[in-house]
């Protein structure tokens, strides 16, 4: 009953924690793709010189632009000329007579305030026009939203859900051993003495079962890693940082196993024993 309790106990942690990681990872993964997107804010003609460097300074004193960087008709003007791979000729006399504007890439803070933001780009007077993605950003908040709501919806039953086997599998153990409680009682053991055992045994059930959760959860984890990372491009192409590393967390997650684990397994120990000392 033993080692059926603390594979119970296992379980129930991997299940918790690997739906965490999971959850952390689809967070980050839509984080990075919020923050890919831009307002291009587009400068009048006659915006030059002094004028683009208060232009500059007016944008970034929004409170919610966090990056803001100048990007010049010349520039725009050759990536686009390069997109046109062996056309490039017929751009040539635009050198001359650019007919593009001066523009601001722009990031913002929150997605949320994005026309609230474009609202306040569009009110200066040396805006042309301001292009930004506000049906995407809608659609991404809607996103997030729904994604954190189901991962705390299913977090907090996967936590009901191992409460409960553990709770059963540790009863179990105890009820093995009741007679042996029982005998205890009858000869003038105290509560607390007979307590402490089961105690100290349930803490190591834990200890064992978060260092094998552990175990499980990093080789497992980093195998995935190698297999969904191995293609660096992919990443590039989709524009998104690669899935959490599991280096950067992985003291946190064993110190995370251990504590959970002892704690669950002595005090589901020292409880499963109440109502046995009733003799």
């Amino acid at each position: 009953m033993g080692v059926a309790t603390a594979c119970v106990l296992t379980v129930s942690l991997l299940l918790v924690g690997v739906f965490s990681l999971f959850a952390m990872n689809v967070e980050i993964l839509l984080t990075s793709i919020e923050s890919k997107n831009e307002i291009v804010l587009f400068l009048k003609d006659d915006v030059v010189g002094e004028d683009i460097i208060s232009a500059e300074q007016a944008i970034k004193n929004l409170p919610n632009v966090s990056v803001t960087e100048y990007y010049p008709r010349e520039q725009a003007l050759e990536d686009y000329i390069k997109q046109m791979e062996g056309y490039e000729n017929i751009f040539e006399e635009l050198r001359n007579d650019n007919p593009l504007p001066n523009a601001f890439n722009i990031q913002i803070k929150d997605t949320t305030l994005i026309t609230e933001t474009v609202n306040q780009m569009t009110s200066f007077e040396f805006t042309e026009s301001v292009k930004a993605p506000t049906d995407f950003a809608k659609i991404l908040n809607k996103l997030k939203n729904v994604v954190s709501v189901i991962s705390i919806v299913l977090l907090v039953a996967l936590i009901a859900v191992s409460i409960v086997m553990i709770s059963n599998s540790t009863k179990a153990s105890v009820y093995t051993r009741r007679r042996e409680i029982n005998i205890m009682k009858y000869v003038g053991a105290t509560n607390s003495f007979i307590r402490t055992p089961f105690f100290f045994e349930g803490l190591f059930t834990g200890l064992v079962s978060g260092i094998g959760a552990s175990v499980i959860t990093y080789f497992g984890y980093t195998a995935l890693m190698d297999i969904i990372t191995n293609d660096i491009s992919f990443w590039e192409i989709i524009g998104v940082v690669e899935p959490l590393p599991f280096d950067n967390i992985k003291y946190i997650v064993f110190a995370v196993y251990l504590c959970i684990g002892s704690v669950i397994g002595a005090i589901g120990s020292v409880v499963s024993t109440t109502k046995h000392l009733k003799v």
